[in-house]
């Protein structure tokens, strides 16, 4: 009942850490696959190790949600960032859609584009809402208010652990190794000590794909652990969801699959400090809360999964690439701020270009 609802990748990649690597990537979830994939085009050598299996955190915990942007609303990114980085951050996920389901090469991922909207939850978000369809028109973004909840026709959704294991699938032979849990990174003037157990590894460069897990590793970095809780019902004998909805400021979200079964979260802003952790098992709180949401849609299929996953969130909001500062040789490209799958791809590619 708290296996996540998203069937792990098929395949298995079983291995040890590497005595020696040009570059090691360190964690198999979308950014991890996304960075081999980027790093493998650039023929740069490079092997990936995860200590559980491809997709296995946040990866394949998630909703599948294919989003433009953070998570509440481009008015709200206006006056957190300014209109150019607002503007710069849609830019960017919306090409990180079209590329990272290119990529894929026709498999499988289970994606649709029926667009995505957001519903508001209060008088104040609805004229924020109002406030962003203008400033992304006036933009050159599509949108549109139609009275009751703000369009995003572009906007899509995927499998994504399916998405991970399509980019996982095209790696060289041997470049992935699973059941690797890194212990220890010792940075020195001409590469990285890695250890995991009793194995060492001798690395030129490392790449931290460890989201949420990060601090783990290297304490100093701040990116907080962040809980996710969701739920799943069997298929519901009509279409009570059009497209995937974000709502309440993205802290309430849910979509129906062309299968029929209805995938619903959030609530996290109901009890924030409880959420602020590493343990991925669902509270009966939150799970209360996310079952009144299901009453309230009109749901009536039984559930029949209950899961969390632990999100990565940074102080701005948007991810961590490039250098590590005081650690030379160490990269980062972490802290999707529960967004990794709208923003993973290209930023791994950003990351990928500096190494």
């Amino acid at each position: 009942m708290t296996e996540p609802f998203w069937a792990p990748p098929p395949e298995k990649y079983p291995g040890r850490l590497p005595a020696k690597a040009d570059v090691l990537v360190i964690g198999g979830g979308i950014a991890g696959v996304s960075l081999l994939w980027h790093l493998t085009r650039r023929r740069i050598d490079a092997v990936l190790v995860e200590r559980h299996h491809i997709a296995w955190g946040a990866s394949g915990r998630n909703a599948g949600f294919l989003l433009a942007g953070v998570a509440s609303s481009y008015g709200e990114a206006v006056s957190t960032y300014g209109r150019e980085k607002a503007r710069e951050v849609w830019a960017v996920t919306n090409e990180n859609h079209d590329r990272m389901i290119e990529a894929a090469r026709g498999q499988d991922v289970g994606h649709r584009r029926l667009g995505s909207a957001i519903l508001p939850a209060s008088d104040e978000e609805r004229a924020l809402l109002i406030e962003s369809e203008q400033l992304l028109r006036d933009d050159g973004f599509e949108a549109r208010w139609d009275g009751a909840r703000l369009v995003n026709p572009r906007d899509g959704e995927v499998d994504p652990s399916a998405m991970a294991a399509a980019l996982a699938r095209q790696a060289r032979a041997g470049s992935i190794r699973e059941g690797v849990e890194v212990t220890g990174l010792a940075p020195g003037r001409r590469d990285v000590l890695v250890t995991a157990g009793e194995d060492a590894c001798e690395a030129g460069v490392v790449i931290l794909a460890t989201n949420g897990y990060t601090a783990q590793l290297v304490p100093a970095v701040k990116i907080q652990p962040t809980r996710a809780q969701m739920a799943a019902t069997a298929p519901e004998p009509r279409q009570i969801i059009d497209m995937p909805v974000y709502s309440d400021y993205g802290y309430r979200y849910w979509r129906q699959l062309r299968s029929g079964e209805v995938l619903i979260g959030g609530w996290r802003n109901t009890s924030l400090e409880s959420e602020k952790t590493y343990d991925d098992e669902p509270t009966p709180e939150i799970q209360e809360k996310i079952d009144e949401g299901l009453t309230s849609l009109g749901a009536t299929a039984e559930v029949t999964h209950r899961w969390a996953g632990t999100m990565g969130f940074t102080e701005s909001g948007l991810p961590m690439a490039g250098p590590l500062e005081g650690m030379p040789n160490v990269y980062i490209c972490a802290g999707f701020t529960g967004h990794g799958m709208g923003f993973a791809f290209m930023t791994a590619k950003k990351v990928a270009e500096m190494i």
